[in-house]
């Protein structure tokens, strides 16, 4: 603390008589006695602020000094001569002009002892601080948050897609086979299981016969069980041939037909727009190496040579997928518009085809699979095939949740080619056992059936109808039918053992057509693989669908000798 001349401070008590006693060596009036009272009762005040101010006068008004300290005042008054008595008035005006300014800003400025205390005491408890009105300041207005409102289901991120195969087997929205078919056939064994011809009837027959159709004859007369024909002219059923034309036999890719008839309604119908596009990339993710003879490939070659595969993306129209199918048999493109149209529509159009008795198509995919997958490493295939036909439902669960998860999976269907291409599964005998059992089945009258109705333009309406027979027909396209047919169409079908033909035939000059179906299944792997190529089963066929001669001595070699 500061004080003049070494002055002792001035209590809060025995003010008055400190200043008697430092009078006495001067001349005083009892003005000046008052005065000093007053300038006592100021100190006081001041004792209380909280501030420092120093007022100085100068020694020639009386060398008055006043020390002023905020948080605690202390007054130093220093004995000062009264040189003059005209002086006085001048420095006591003066001095008390100054105290009473400073009297009135200090009062105007600080709060009153009351109030301090109830200052100290609110700093003093936080809550009731916190309680009090803030204080309004210049500061920036803080921009308002959103407040997330709570939900019922909490948010959260949506999951990256990986390439992480999807879970097998497990519940989803892929619709299994068999939703109005059943996945089994219940009616596969044969009428006849053997033939005791004419001679003479067979020598005739063989006198006119092709020799590149006489395999097919040799292995109908060695096995008469594992065939199946029915020969007739449309309008005369009655007078046909009929060789165990009612058993459910494996259709192969014949089932095809049915693929063909849905696209055509749903495009006839508006439900599919055939000069839409789609993907070659599209494609190739229903595309299994090695399944397929080389047909996906070969088809495909065939669009770009005739510039019917558009660039970037590489693509075509939706329209050749099913001549993709028929032309070339390809499973990838069935499989494609068989998903695109969904299991559903592709068993209810079976039954509206009046198929009744037709196994459950599923996706050739779904089969192959279903066949040997990498998920059965190091188990039978022959015992899971095995439990399929225990429990047919599990089979057509498993196909199609097995195609979903390679269409949609790129490491699952990358692994897949892999495992295929490295274990060589399933062995022939397996895909003999499998094909024979659990691919689709049908009966060889159903068929002729269903061939004469498209080739008398026998479908809902006459657009679907000319658009299935201008995919089944694509045979025209080789002059020697030309030659022969007005119109002509076809589809065969080919798996393990089994080689079957579907046809219908304007020959030339007439009005209504013939239909041939012949199924061979069971055949021996090495008669199958030399007929893949040589096709003795399709001469054999052909042979019968323009030549009444060779059809009347086909029926006297079949009927049992006198």
């Amino acid at each position: 603390m500061l004080l003049a001349n070494r002055s002792m401070p001035i209590s809060s008590s025995g003010n008055v008589n400190a200043v008697k006693r430092r009078g006495s060596r001067f001349v005083i009036s009892k003005f000046l006695y008052k005065i000093g009272s007053i300038w006592v009762v100021l100190r006081n005040t001041f004792d209380r602020l909280s501030c420092t101010l120093w007022i100085l006068s100068r020694p020639a008004c009386g060398g008055l000094t006043v020390g002023l300290k905020f948080g605690g005042i202390y007054v130093s008054l220093r004995p000062f001569p009264i040189q003059s008595a005209a002086m006085w008035p001048k420095g006591f005006k003066l001095t008390l002009f100054f105290v009473l300014l400073l009297w009135l800003a200090v009062a105007c400025e600080r709060p009153s002892a009351a109030d301090t205390s109830a200052l100290t005491q609110l700093q003093s408890n936080p809550a009731a601080a916190a309680a009090s009105l803030a204080t309004p300041t210049l500061a920036n207005t803080a921009v308002p948050t959103l407040t997330v409102l709570a939900t019922a289901v909490p948010p959260t991120s949506t999951a990256v897609p990986t390439g992480t195969p999807l879970p097998l087997f497990a519940e989803s929205d892929v619709i299994p086979c068999g939703q109005r078919l059943p996945l089994l056939p219940t009616n596969n064994n044969p009428t006849t299981n053997s033939l005791s011809p004419d001679t003479t009837a067979v020598a005739a027959l063989l006198a006119e016969l092709p020799e590149v159709a006489r395999p097919a004859w040799e292995q109908l007369l060695a096995d008469p069980g594992s065939v199946g024909l029915v020969v007739y002219r449309v309008g005369d059923e009655a007078n046909g041939i009929y060789h165990n034309a009612d058993v459910q036999m494996p259709l192969a890719s014949v089932a095809k037909i049915i693929h063909l008839v849905a696209y055509a309604e749903a495009a006839a119908a508006g439900q599919l727009d055939p000069t839409s596009y789609v993907t070659l990339e599209t494609l190739n993710r229903y595309y299994l190496p090695g399944y397929d003879l080389g047909s996906h490939n070969r088809a495909i070659t065939e669009l770009t040579e005739a510039g019917l595969v558009l660039s970037n993306p590489e693509r075509i129209r939706l329209e050749d997928v099913p001549w993709m199918m028929m032309r070339h048999s390809a499973n990838a493109a069935t499989d494609y518009l068989h998903l695109l149209l969904g299991q559903d529509v592709i068993e209810e159009t079976a039954v509206t085809l009046n198929l009744t008795q037709q196994t459950a198509p599923c996706t050739f995919l779904g089969q192959f699979l279903a066949m040997s997958n990498q998920t059965r490493q190091g188990q039978s295939d022959r015992v899971a095939m095995q439990n399929y036909l225990d429990d047919p439902a599990r089979y057509g669960a498993e196909a199609a949740q097995l195609a979903e998860t390679y269409v949609q999976d790129d490491l699952f269907r990358d692994a897949e080619q892999t495992y295929h291409r490295a274990e060589r599964r399933p062995s022939s005998q397996d895909q003999r056992f499998f094909s024979h059992n659990l691919n689709a089945h049908g009966t060889p009258r159903e068929y002729a059936a269903l061939m004469a109705q498209i080739a008398q333009n026998g479908l809902s309406n006459p657009e679907s109808s000319f658009l299935a027979r201008r995919y089944l027909e694509w045979p025209m396209i080789f002059a020697a039918n030309q030659e022969r047919f007005s119109n002509l169409g076809y589809k065969n079908g080919s798996l393990p053992g089994i080689l079957n033909t579907a046809y219908y035939a304007y020959p030339i000059g007439e009005v209504t057509p013939t239909v041939v179906i012949l199924f061979f299944h069971d055949l021996p792997g090495s008669l199958y693989r030399e007929w893949r190529n040589t096709l003795p089963h399709d001469e054999f066929a052909r042979w019968l669908l323009d030549n009444p001669e060779g059809f009347a001595l086909l029926k006297a070699a079949l009927a049992p000798a006198p």
